[in-house]
């Protein structure tokens, strides 16, 4: 009986040691289950690429800046192309000749820019899609007309435009009549470029239009820009001096073909920054300096620029030496190199004084665009930093600069003897590669 106790006894504790062991091997079987889960999301979150988890609204700031890959953006996923659609950013710039007989998308896509504000390019005249963008007029910020006609100009600027910031209007001398009509349009105006080309290069008609004897105030609106850019030909424009006030105007960019006029008859007490640009040329420029130039004193940073689509214009590059002696002010000088000969020389003034040498106040000189070719200007720049160096004049802070694009590069290092004299008659010497402004 004992024997039969003891083995009903053994059976019991076995049995109840097999109850815990299942227990515990459901416990770690729940366990290892979690485990797999854990480890799945692991390699799923693992598998997603680093720009998915971004939030929308930093994904949207991104794909901004790469706006124009849109139509490869919106067939990545659903996902981004859910937050293009709903990013107005993205709809706010109109190409309006893309939408040419396109006006039900071009009404889809202001939808989208919802009420931010617009930029336009027009390059040619179609009613139907530049009716649907009237309609927003005001809302336009941004507004550039490459090939303008009179009905263009008729009907964009019938309407009125208070939020238009940035005007650039590329027109020929047959249309700037028109000019007039759009100051009382674009009362916030800021920035204008500027561009006057001959009617008789462009086939354009527009009868009646009779621009001899027309004063520039008469022909732009002055009052609220901050930034001019005029290029092209004023040969029928009349400049009375010390009237073209531009109360506010701090930045000044010319490539037209008289510009001594223009400056005479330039008031801009805020007037900072000033760039000259050749082209336009083929005749003698007049050189005269007349009126009080105490009036741009105030411009410290000076620009001499050549264009990129027009050959060298010896005329122009003589007359940037009598511009010096007007702008005594300047702190900030950049040239392009071929101006080198005819501002950095003695021998072109009476004097015996460079014309450079009036801007007084200079901190600092850059100068662009060298090429093996321009040795010999970079053998007078350095000549005329160690002349300023011995006549114990303020070092200025120097770059050479030079195209990317441009072959024979003049390679500079510090163990170079030009660049070693620099260094000595030079608060600084930086060499870089970098595009003209």
């Amino acid at each position: 009986m004992k024997d039969l106790a003891n083995a009903r006894a053994e059976l019991a504790r076995l049995q109840c040691r097999e109850s815990e062991l299942v227990q515990e091997l459901m416990g770690v079987r729940k366990a290892v289950a979690a485990q797999k889960v854990v480890i799945d999301e692991l390699v799923k979150a693992r598998a997603i690429q680093h720009i998915e988890r971004l939030p929308n609204e930093l994904l949207a700031e991104i794909f901004l800046y790469i706006r124009g890959d849109r139509p490869n953006l919106v067939s990545v996923s659903r996902r981004w192309r859910a937050v293009i659609i709903n990013t107005p950013g993205f709809w706010n710039e109109i190409y309006l000749d893309f939408y040419s007989s396109l006006p039900m998308l071009l009404k889809s896509h202001l939808e989208r820019s919802r009420q931010t504000p617009l930029t336009m390019v027009l390059g040619s005249y179609d009613e139907e899609p530049l009716d649907v963008v009237i309609r927003h007029a005001d809302r336009l910020r941004t507004l550039r007309i490459l090939i303008p006609t009179s009905q263009i100009l008729s009907r964009i600027f019938c309407a009125r435009l208070p939020s238009l910031q940035y005007l650039t209007l590329r027109i020929p001398e047959d249309l700037v009549n028109l000019l007039p009509t759009i100051r009382s349009c674009v009362p916030a105006l800021k920035h204008l470029e500027l561009s006057v080309y001959s009617a008789s290069s462009i086939l354009y008609e527009h009868p009646g239009n009779d621009i001899s004897h027309m004063t520039f105030p008469q022909i732009i609106a002055a009052e609220s820009l901050e930034e001019l850019s005029l290029k092209g030909f004023t040969f029928d424009w009349e400049f009375p001096q010390d009237n073209v006030q531009f109360p506010l105007l701090q930045r000044l960019a010319l490539d037209i073909n008289h510009p001594i006029p223009f400056l005479e008859a330039l008031v801009a007490p805020k007037l900072t920054s000033i760039c000259f640009t050749g082209g336009y040329r083929g005749e003698a420029i007049p050189r005269e300096l007349t009126g009080i130039w105490s009036k741009l004193d105030n411009v410290t940073h000076i620009t001499f620029a050549l264009s990129r689509f027009k050959p060298v214009d010896r005329e122009y590059l003589l007359f940037s030496e009598c511009l010096c002696p007007i702008f005594r002010g300047i702190r900030h000088a950049d040239i392009h190199v071929d101006y080198v000969p005819m501002l950095l020389d003695l021998s072109q003034t009476p004097d015996g004084q460079d014309p450079a040498d009036y801007w007084t106040c200079l901190e600092s000189l850059t100068i662009r665009s060298f090429t093996f070719r321009s040795l010999a200007a970079l053998e007078r720049s350095v000549s005329w930093f160690t002349q300023r160096r011995d006549l114990g004049r303020r070092k200025l802070h120097f770059k050479l600069m030079h195209e990317d694009q441009t072959d024979n590069l003049v390679v500079l290092n510090t163990s170079h003897t030009l660049y070693q004299t620099l260094q000595e008659c030079c608060a600084s010497v930086d060499v870089k590669t970098s595009q003209f402004p």
